[in-house]
């Protein structure tokens, strides 16, 4: 075989390996970051209800009804928890909301 094919071969052989390590040393890195992205986007993780900070994307102190479809039980009680009407939950009535899907999950438990 020709001396410079053995050459070009080796190192596209070489660029291959390093980028195959490379990829492989980078995967930790990129699936802890994916779980972490996951879990602050509001995901509630197994039977754990998500915080009002964590639904609360905007910062402004209220989860309204855009926010609150991260949750779809919070959704279905959205109208019932809203005291004021305005269309929006501030803590107290978020609090209220979570108890209300707390209880209809248990009154669905104790049905069974």
């Amino acid at each position: 075989m020709n001396s410079r094919l053995r050459h070009e071969r080796t190192q596209f052989l070489l660029f291959l390996g390093a980028a195959y390590v490379s990829l492989m040393c980078a995967l930790p890195i990129v699936t802890s970051s994916l779980a972490l992205q996951k879990r602050s986007h509001g995901t509630p993780v197994a039977n754990q209800q998500p915080s009002f900070e964590q639904l609360d994307r905007d910062r402004d102190g209220y989860v309204d009804r855009a926010e609150a479809l991260a949750l779809p039980a919070l959704d279905i009680v959205f109208n019932e928890a809203d005291r004021r009407s305005d269309g929006r939950l501030d803590k107290v009535e978020f609090a209220r909301a979570l108890g209300m899907i707390t209880d209809r999950q248990s009154t669905k438990v104790s049905r069974r």
